[in-house]
């Protein structure tokens, strides 16, 4: 919780005359969330002029983000709604089928391409954390992958992929089916390092080339459940 204490002193009235105001675990400064809480590692970070006089703003500036997207159905009226049965969200299913990634590097026609930058930062020079999404759309179906790549230099990597896939199949087949896989791998350079691999920063630039060395902490797919 946020208390009095922590709005004593010249540090606290900087904070007051930018906009900031205490709530229950934090505070909130021009519609920034900054809570307090115990997270993984990297994640202190404080104001501070002298002991006495200091306010603790204690968070993850990795900016890792356990997202996976959201999903919902837009109606050709232009209207938006979350459940394709009337049950109020989509129904995903835990399954054992897998995308077909080697499938989709075969050679087709892209009718439609885009990435989007969510967010990017370079930590300071001490590494960088993105949040980006890519989709394209093929005739038979399209991919969209949303990847959080974080490297502390260093220190660890951090690769949590969200792929999706959705096949509109052939004339026989009644239903599109659409997939959802999502892995996390991590590592920390040190455990890397005794595999004999670089302890170099540079040479993990591209978490393409890095992704299979990055042992996996989690990984589940998914099917949506399409009504009749």
């Amino acid at each position: 919780m946020a208390s009095a204490a922590a709005w004593e002193g010249p540090t606290a009235a900087e904070l007051k005359a930018a906009g900031a105001e205490a709530i229950p675990g934090g505070v909130r400064v021009k519609g920034w969330v900054i809570q307090s809480h115990k997270g993984p590692i990297l994640n202190a970070a404080s104001l501070q002029r002298k002991p006495s006089d200091q306010v603790i703003l204690d968070y993850d500036y990795t900016f890792t983000t356990p997202y996976c997207g959201s999903d919902a159905v837009v109606l050709n009226s232009g209207t938006t709604q979350t459940s394709l049965d009337g049950c109020g969200t989509l129904c995903w299913e835990d399954t054992n089928d897998r995308i077909d990634l080697v499938a989709l590097s075969a050679k087709e026609a892209i009718l439609f391409y885009d990435e989007v930058i969510l967010y990017e930062d370079e930590l300071a020079d001490n590494g960088i954390s993105f949040l980006a999404v890519r989709v394209r759309v093929m005739p038979t179906g399209w991919f969209l992958l949303l990847r959080f790549w974080l490297r502390v230099d260093g220190v660890l990597m951090r690769l949590r992929d969200t792929r999706l896939h959705c096949s509109f199949g052939n004339c026989g087949e009644a239903k599109p089916v659409v997939l959802r896989e999502c892995c996390w791998r991590e590592a920390t350079f040190a455990s890397l390092s005794a595999k004999g691999y670089p302890s170099d920063s540079a040479a993990y630039a591209d978490p393409n080339l890095i992704a299979q060395k990055l042992p996996i902490v989690m990984q589940k797919t998914q099917n949506l459940k399409i009504p009749n």
